[in-house]
């Protein structure tokens, strides 16, 4: 099996080493999203919480545009796991850097919100592309193909932030603009119970279920696509490495990926984040009890 997979892997890699990355935009763009604003927000949620830091994790900068990268940190005394949230790789995915200061006010105005867990979370990882409702950064790279190269100043940060820490949970929020429903990513895991858990309670809700969404050598089975380890190493190979494949082959032992539809009012599809977020955090870190 393992011969095959190498195989296959070199094969595919011959095919395609595509990046998905564009052509430098000229920063003439027009501005849809105010950052300050976001700044405040975030700011104002993290404020006078016990244990609750923001901090720059670094910064990106080009002729025109600069801006922080945020990452907020919440030490839970006492706390034996620790979590690494992301949202806003992609600029035009709103939704989940909604969500990600939510949770931020959330666990600054309620101690006894997961208690046992202490967070990292970078809420918005493409401060320049979510300013111009973008996939892409200033440079034209796809910040979620690019860690295998690093070619990107976002890369690099959340790289930096990241590497060398000990993580027992990683989730990063996406949205799709094609997909009819919801659907999640688990990394090189076997137990799919909590995210069929997750997809069920979705469901129950009234929300779609995605069925037929592809990337590269995934499919979705009823709103799951399961990555296998190889896969994960023909994305490296093949330079195509997203956030979530480059925190599984670091050793993180829980990582998902959540997309939710943009077609859905943009209430709903925060919503859809804080009950895949709660869903996974409670079944994966505290053994459902919650």
């Amino acid at each position: 099996m393992k011969r095959l997979a190498v195989a296959v892997i070199a094969c595919l890699c011959c095919l395609s080493c595509a990046s998905g990355h564009r052509e430098p935009f000229t920063g003439t763009e027009p501005v849809v999203r105010d950052l300050a604003a976001f700044e405040t927000e975030l700011r104002a949620a993290a404020a006078g919480g016990v244990g609750v830091s923001l901090a720059e994790a670094g910064r990106v900068a080009w002729d025109g545009f600069e801006s922080p990268i945020w990452v907020v940190r919440v030490e839970r005394p006492g706390a034996a796991k620790r979590a690494l949230v992301a949202a806003g790789i992609h600029g035009n995915e709103p939704a989940g850097p909604a969500w990600a200061v939510e949770l931020v006010r959330l666990l600054a105005a309620d101690p006894s919100a997961f208690p046992e867990i202490s967070f990292d979370i970078v809420p918005l990882l493409n401060p320049w592309g979510w300013s111009r409702d973008t996939r892409y950064d200033r440079d034209g790279h796809d910040v979620n193909r690019d860690f295998a190269e690093f070619a990107s100043q976002e890369a690099r940060v959340f790289r930096d932030l990241a590497a060398g820490r000990r993580y027992d949970f990683a989730i990063d929020h996406h949205e799709d603009r094609s997909a009819k429903g919801f659907y999640v990513y688990q990394y090189a895991d076997r137990d799919t119970r909590p995210t069929r858990r997750l997809i069920d309670r979705v469901r129950g809700l009234g929300f779609p279920i995605e069925q037929d969404t592809s990337f590269v050598i995934l499919r979705t089975r009823d709103g799951l696509i399961r990555a296998p380890r190889w896969g994960l190493w023909y994305m490296k190979a093949s330079r195509r490495l997203s956030l979530t494949n480059w925190l599984r082959l670091e050793g993180i032992p829980k990582v998902f990926t959540v997309e939710t539809p943009t077609a859905l009012p943009m209430a709903d599809r925060v919503g859809l984040h804080r009950t895949a977020f709660t869903s996974l955090a409670v079944d994966v870190l505290q053994g459902g009890s919650r």
